[in-house]
């Protein structure tokens, strides 16, 4: 298994353009910054980072027209919260309370590429769906153990269509199927009800129901996403029809 991914990277470096190749399409991985906009950013003012990845296939060999799909996951704050709990016989146990707000999201695409040669830019259109969710996991400590552990656990999330579009460009190394993906999108949508820590977090009743610690809050989530990545370009032999007839 260790020598399955050098070996699909060779295979990918290896094919040259002067081959006369097919390309049927790109899967590309990124790493992306997600930046909120709008009311998400006044509801919401947190940085998120995460990777994505994407295929996409081309339509037709003599149109620059490619369509696939894009998957990605983005996480923002991880909190933690630390508080003791007074227990029956006059004990105090010590409490902690974990959470994380992800996003996950995936859209169908349409993308056109119209330049060659190792410079390409590109744009496309996304639409699809997102869920904005928190993970709340409540640990206690164990003073025999001397370790952590899990008392409970919740997630709190909202599904919502989501669509906008990207504008990048690819680098490809010389002749090789490799290049470097810059790209920015803009991803609006529907509004989505997510999780938030309460400003007067004293006011909580850590030892009745830790998890009311979270105010809903609820908001259109658009954001600006940076995102750098690598792409594979993939291609198959022409057809029997277009390769040269050799005549003794």
């Amino acid at each position: 298994m260790k020598y399955l991914y050098p070996f699909l990277f060779f295979c990918l470096a290896g094919m040259p353009s002067l081959m006369a190749q097919r390309e049927i399409g790109t899967l590309g991985l990124n790493f992306q910054v997600g930046l909120p906009q709008g009311a998400f950013k006044e509801a919401y003012d947190e940085v998120g980072f995460g990777g994505s990845m994407d295929l996409y296939f081309r339509l037709d060999p003599d149109l620059p027209l490619y369509a696939g799909f894009n998957l990605s996951v983005m996480g923002f704050e991880r909190l933690r919260r630390d508080f003791d709990v007074l227990l029956p016989g006059g004990f105090s146990g010590e409490y902690r309370l974990r959470a994380s707000s992800n996003l996950f999201s995936g859209y169908a695409g349409l993308r056109i590429m119209p330049g060659t040669g190792w410079l390409q830019p590109y744009a496309e259109g996304l639409i699809g769906f997102k869920n904005f969710y928190i993970s709340k996991r409540l640990e206690q400590y164990d003073t025999f153990d001397y370790e952590w552990q899990e008392q409970d656990r919740d997630t709190d999330g909202d599904w919502a269509l989501g669509y906008g579009g990207s504008a990048g460009l690819m680098v490809f190394f010389g002749d090789s199927n490799i290049a470097l993906d810059i790209k920015c999108s803009y991803l609006a949508g529907g509004k989505v009800t997510f999780f938030q820590l309460k400003e007067d977090i004293d006011e909580v009743a850590f030892e009745e129901d830790p998890f009311t610690a979270f105010d809903p809050l609820e908001a259109t989530t658009n954001m600006l996403i940076p995102q750098i990545g690598v792409v594979f370009r993939m291609s198959t032999p022409p057809p029997a029809e277009d390769l040269p007839v050799i005549i003794d």
